[in-house]
């Protein structure tokens, strides 16, 4: 009879142990799950921002098409003001010229010019243009990086709590299994009570 007891308190000896050892591992599981959903947040997160770093990257590509039409605009157009200046040259290198032939080529050098200003302002415009959507691609993918290394570091810390729950440890001793524990207290009340 004395054998019988020995063992029963040993199994709930046992049985405590093992109530404290769940109890840890629902715990621990509790924070692991706790720490997966602000990993997912951060990882949706940079995923956002991700997306908006390729909305920056695409409008500052669109950008760069719309400068290389204003140049190739602002070029066209130099073009035709050196022609009209060489035949303004001409012009007044010629001592026959008429009046009227130089009020027209004035006229037509007048236009020009108010053209060529008007491309000017279009290039510049679209110059400036490209730079801020340069400036806003960067800052979006400094965030989009900021926003990575964040879910990165959860992730990193996420795993080790993971690692630290497959090691469980009671005592310094690796928690062990129910018929581990329920083996060892019928063993050990055995032993104590010959």
């Amino acid at each position: 009879m004395e054998t019988l007891f020995v063992s029963a308190l040993w199994l709930a000896v046992a049985a405590g142990i093992y109530v404290v050892t769940t109890r840890q591992a629902r715990e621990q599981a509790r924070a692991i799950q706790l720490a997966v959903q602000v990993a997912e947040g951060f990882r949706q997160s940079a995923d956002s921002a991700r997306v908006t770093a390729i909305q920056a990257q695409y409008a500052a590509k669109s950008a760069g098409q719309r400068e290389r039409k204003a140049a190739g605009a602002l070029t066209a157009q130099l073009d035709v003001v050196r022609d009209s200046l060489d035949a303004l040259q001409q012009i007044e290198q010629d001592s026959a010229a008429s009046l009227d032939s130089v009020r027209q080529a004035l006229k037509g050098a007048i236009h020009l010019a108010d053209t060529l200003s008007i491309q000017v302002s279009i290039y510049m415009a679209a110059v400036d243009t490209l730079r801020d959507k340069h400036a806003e691609e960067r800052r979006a993918m400094t965030v989009a990086l900021e926003k990575a290394d964040t879910a990165l570091a959860h992730q990193d810390a996420l795993i080790r709590a993971l690692q630290k729950q497959a090691e469980c440890r009671v005592l310094g001793v690796r928690c062990p299994s129910r018929g581990t524990i329920a083996v060892a207290a019928l063993m050990l009340g055995a032993l104590l009570t010959r």
